[in-house]
């Protein structure tokens, strides 16, 4: 039983997905992030305006909706490259732009499976399966965790300004009267209103977005999927 675990447990090791900042991640995010003031941070409105400025940054880089192509890698200077990116693609250089930046993060995958979806929403679809899904970044603030778009100029602060997680998110009934911030440019990414479920960490199911590419094997980040879940 100890070697099948001893190899359950190599075998989740190799397919970590790491959440170090490299050195190549830094030169990229430095460019990404030219335009980004650099002032210390004060207060909670400080954070928030922090948080926004990266997120912008970000997809300012990357404008144009298209995945970069899998088994290649797309870290920020993947990003910075291709100039284009998908959900996961900007969430990943959103995810570690924001730790560089001094904040706690993590990658969140979110799922929603529904078949009364109805066009322009059924063009999600996922491998022609009705399972829809979606890349975001929550960031801790000093008021609690905030959920962040990667698709938009939008984050998860209520009329007030307070942040929600996703988990209070979801667990909020009458999504569709819930008054968000009116700083927020666009509206809460679609499937989002659904009901729908969480994965911490998790950057694909398919494995085809990190090395070493193996199909079928999530790319996941192990200790964000534990902490996630647990806590």
């Amino acid at each position: 039983m100890s070697i099948v675990c001893l190899i359950i447990l190599s075998f989740l090791i190799v397919h970590n997905v790491s959440g170090k900042i490299t050195r190549e991640d830094e030169i990229a995010l430095k460019k990404i992030l030219k335009d980004v003031k650099k002032e210390d941070i004060f207060s909670y409105q400080d954070e928030i305006q922090k948080i926004r400025d990266i997120q912008s940054a970000v997809l300012n880089v990357s404008p144009t909706l298209k995945k970069i192509p899998v088994r290649q890698t797309r870290e920020p200077q993947d990003l910075l490259k291709a100039g284009h990116g998908q959900c996961s693609d900007r969430g990943r250089t959103i995810e570690k732009a924001l730790r560089y930046s001094g904040f706690q993060a993590r990658f969140v995958s979110v799922f929603s499976r529904d078949k009364s979806f109805i066009p322009p929403e059924t063009l999600a679809i996922d491998g022609g399966q009705d399972l829809r899904s979606h890349a975001l970044v929550e960031v801790q603030t000093s008021k609690g965790w905030l959920f962040v778009d990667t698709n938009d100029r939008w984050v998860a602060l209520d009329e007030k300004g307070n942040p929600l997680s996703l988990k209070a998110w979801k667990n909020i009934q009458d999504k569709g009267g819930f008054q968000w911030s009116e700083e927020n440019r666009g509206d809460i990414y679609w499937l989002l209103r659904r009901d729908f479920n969480i994965v911490y960490g998790l950057y694909t199911r398919h494995g085809l977005f990190y090395p070493p590419y193996t199909p079928y094997i999530p790319d996941i980040n192990i200790p964000t999927f534990i902490k996630g879940h647990l806590f």
